[in-house]
This record gives C-alpha cells, sequence and structure tokens, in this order.
C-alpha cells in the first residue's frame, strides 16, 4: 500500500478484516502517517521506503494524491515483482492509465473506488468505507487479464463491485458525479457566508441546507489537486450546469410557475429512479463467452457495451486450466441490453450465452 492516508488506511483495514492472515506493508512519505497506519491496524509491517514496500508484493495499490500518482507508478516500475500487479486508486483516470501503461504495461490496470469522506487522513479510515460501492476499473487493449481479475477479487474482498469503465468516460461521469457537487456545495456555502447578516442565516440553517453543503468541509488542497486532474471534464460540467441555471432563472423571472413544476417534478422522479434501490437497477442478466486470453480483449468487450450504453454491472475472468482462453462472464443491466450486446459481440465473433444469475 503506497500511502497510507483516508482511503489506502481504509482499504488496509478492510482487506485485513475480510482476510485476516493477508499481509499489507504499508508505505507514507509521512513517517507519521505510516506509523498511525500500523497502530490503527492498516498495515501489519510499516516499510520506510517505496522499494521495500513493492518489492515481492503481488498487489501493489497506490493511493497517493492523483497528481502525483504518474511519477509514483515510475518507480514501482522500477521494483515491482515479474508477476506483480499494479493499480491506483485517483479519482481522474486519463492521464493516470496513460502513465500506468507506459511505465508497467499489461500489469497495471486504473481502479477508482467510489467512496470516501468529507473527512481525510489515516484517523478518519474505516473498515466498511467501500461497503455497497462501485470499484471503477478502467481497462485498455494493454491490460492483461491476470492485472483486471487480481484487482477485482480486491474490490470485491472489501464489498465493493466491480464496474469496467473506460478512463475518458469515467473522467466525464465524475466530473458530474463528484467534482460539480463539490464545487457546488462550496459555492454555496461561500454565497451563504458573504452575506450581511451571515451570523443570523447561518443559525437558521436547516438539515436541508446542512445535507446539501456537507462535503464543503473537506479538504481544499486535495480537492485542488482532484479538479486539476481533471479540469476539461470539470468545466464541460459547470458550462452544463450554468446553462441550467440560467434556464431556471428565466423561468423564475417570467413567473412561469408550471414550468418550474415541471422541472421539479422531473427531478424529483429521476432522483427517485437512481436512488431506489442499491447496485443493479434494472434486471440483471449474465452473459458468458469463450474468450482468448490476450490484451485487448477486455477492452474490445467493455468498447462495445459502452458504444451500446449497456452498463456492465459486474465482470469476472475464469481461466481455463490448460492455458491459453477463459470465460468472460459479464452482468448485464436489463434484457434489452444484454440482447443488443449480445448480438454485438455475436458480430465480433464472439459466442455468448446466457446464463442464470446464482
Amino acid at each position: 500500500m503506497v500511502g497510507t492516508g483516508l482511503i489506502g488506511g481504509s482499504l488496509g483495514l478492510a482487506l485485513r478484516r475480510a482476510r485476516p492472515g493477508i499481509s499489507v506493508r504499508g508505505y507514507d512519505p509521512d513517517p507519521e502517517v505510516a506509523a498511525a497506519a500500523r497502530e490503527r491496524g492498516a498495515a501489519t509491517e510499516v516499510c520506510d521506503s517505496l522499494e521495500a514496500a513493492v518489492r515481492g508484493a503481488p498487489l501493489t495499490v497506490v493511493a497517493a494524491p492523483v497528481d502525483r500518482i504518474p511519477a509514483v507508478l515510475e518507480a514501482v516500475a522500477r521494483v515491482v515483482a515479474r508477476d506483480g500487479v499494479v493499480t491506483d486508486v485517483g479519482s481522474a483516470k486519463e492521464a493516470v492509465v496513460a502513465a500506468g501503461e507506459a511505465a508497467l504495461g499489461g500489469a497495471f490496470v486504473g481502479g477508482h473506488p467510489m467512496a470516501g469522506s468529507e473527512r481525510h487522513g489515516i484517523g478518519a479510515a474505516d473498515a466498511s468505507l467501500f461497503e455497497g460501492a462501485a470499484w471503477v476499473l478502467t481497462p485498455t487493449r494493454a491490460t492483461s487479464s491476470r492485472a483486471y481479475s487480481r484487482v477485482s477479487a480486491m474490490g470485491q474482498a472489501v464489498g465493493a463491485t466491480p464496474v469496467a469503465v473506460d478512463a475518458a468516460a469515467h473522467d466525464t461521469l465524475v466530473a458530474a458525479l463528484s467534482h460539480l457537487p463539490q464545487l457546488a456545495a462550496s459555492a454555496l456555502v461561500d454565497l451563504t457566508a458573504s452575506h450581511a447578516d451571515r451570523r443570523a442565516l447561518l443559525s437558521l440553517a436547516g438539515p436541508g441546507f446542512r445535507d446539501v453543503t456537507r462535503i464543503a468541509a473537506s479538504d481544499p488542497d486535495l480537492w485542488v489537486t482532484i479538479i486539476r486532474a481533471n479540469r476539461e471534464a470539470v468545466l464541460g460540467a459547470l458550462a452544463r450546469l450554468g446553462t441550467k441555471v440560467s434556464s431556471l432563472t428565466g423561468i423564475v423571472e417570467a413567473g412561469r410557475w408550471e414550468d418550474l413544476r415541471a422541472f421539479l417534478a422531473s427531478a424529483r422522479r429521476a432522483r427517485a429512479e437512481l436512488f431506489a434501490k442499491p447496485g443493479i437497477e434494472a434486471e440483471p442478466v449474465t452473459l458468458s463467452l469463450l474468450v482468448p486470453d490476450r490484451p485487448g480483449v477486455l477492452a474490445e468487450v467493455t468498447t462495445a457495451a459502452g458504444g451500446l450504453g449497456a452498463n456492465i454491472e459486474d465482470l469476472r475472468i475464469v481461466h481455463s486450466p490448460e492455458g491459453g482462453r477463459g470465460r468472460l462472464e459479464l452482468v448485464v443491466a436489463g434484457e434489452r441490453a444484454a440482447e443488443m450486446l449480445a448480438a454485438e459481440l455475436e458480430a465480433r465473433g464472439y459466442h455468448p450465452a446466457r446464463e442464470a444469475l446464482p
């Protein structure tokens, strides 16, 4: 574990709880943070160098600030085990994936657990942080099946659901789902705090205001790093939000109350659908297909799914004992999406079969 703050520390705690006999070697550039990780039980051993932590490890997780990850991956590449696998937990993926593959080739697969907290540091680490969360993986044509399987198994072990997503698509999605809400919450607090009657106004704040602005308490240095790493996607999300706010301004100025009601009702329905139940939103369908064990297969399948708008909720590779090929199992959300993906894969020379979920 390279980096033992909130995410690295939480992952160490979660892995040790899930696999009591596991060995977790931790390294952090701040020795006090590393020592705290060992005291909290997030690491079984603390190393005084990155090289000592990584050498011989079957899996290395880089849990550093996203702007430092490329340099860390270069250092990891110099000492990683021959059959070692490397992943990261950065919240912006395109640049990180490019750097990881340049340094490590198919042994690297980008990752991003969709979990966190407005708190930060090893003191906020929580073994249950990843339970029920999506663990985004960003395989490419170069990604080895060994790397994908190993990191996917780690995510499942800590209670998360691995989801394969293209790196560029990931960055666009998290700009809207995570980065924009952070900026919006901070802007709302700043707007309120600059009011002439600030103290009186804040004393009247109810649970709605507190809920909407909770994440404004997050570490500003961390968020500057994240926003800078995903700048273009964030700018696009801000522009779309600006357009929406301008539209609402026009509605209210003109007194178009039925339009306002329609907007609010639509948002209410959308939120109810988004959060109606955790996990898979549509009926899950499992597709199973034999695939050659070579780089590029995962990327071909996930790219086909992305082009159709099919959501892969889970993905598993079962290797053949004879080698050379394996069985790829996809859990797809929705009958129609599964049918379209099956037809597309058939056209690409695969032979997917539908299987009943266990």
